[in-house]
């Protein structure tokens, strides 16, 4: 039994009537802002009769779980060149949680295999008008891999 309780659901005649059921001490209602708006007047009006307030919570959305400290603390574990996975370990929480939280860049994955000047040369012969497979077979490089440096790399100078 409480004086005050906090609803997210729609308040219904019948919901209104389990809370005043199970809490005859009510005297206050607190939902979100958008439930409010969406509760019909003559609930309200009939609540306000009975002596019972109806108060909306300023935050929207889900109460967040890490607060400023987690999330400079894993700031600080990056700086201090340990991996997203032994961060998650070390704190007890999801790799990807690590991921969503961190406010720095991490490092990029590893290097490609093939230098700049390969690359370059494929980009070449492409633009001769060399197919993928003939590239593939001169640079013996699979042809996935060409495919894949033609899409995500940028051919240099020109």
């Amino acid at each position: 039994m409480a004086s005050k309780i906090h609803v997210n659901k729609p308040l219904t005649s019948r919901l209104i009537i389990e809370l005043l059921d199970s809490n005859p001490d009510l005297e206050e209602i607190e939902c979100p802002h958008s439930l409010y708006e969406r509760t019909s007047n003559v609930y309200l009006e009939a609540l306000s009769e009975l002596g019972i307030r109806i108060s909306t919570v300023a935050q929207r959305g889900r109460p967040k779980k890490y607060d400023e400290n987690i999330k400079s603390e894993i700031n600080t574990m990056i700086d201090d060149g340990l991996s997203p996975n032994t961060i998650a370990n070390r704190l007890h929480i999801n790799v990807k949680t690590v991921y969503y939280l961190k406010n720095k860049k991490l490092k990029q994955g590893p290097k490609s295999k093939y230098t700049d000047d390969t690359k370059q040369e494929i980009f070449s012969l492409k633009s001769k008008g060399i197919s993928v497979k003939n590239i593939s077979d001169k640079l013996n490089i699979p042809t996935r891999t060409i495919y894949h440096i033609l899409k995500n790399e940028t051919p240099m100078g020109g």
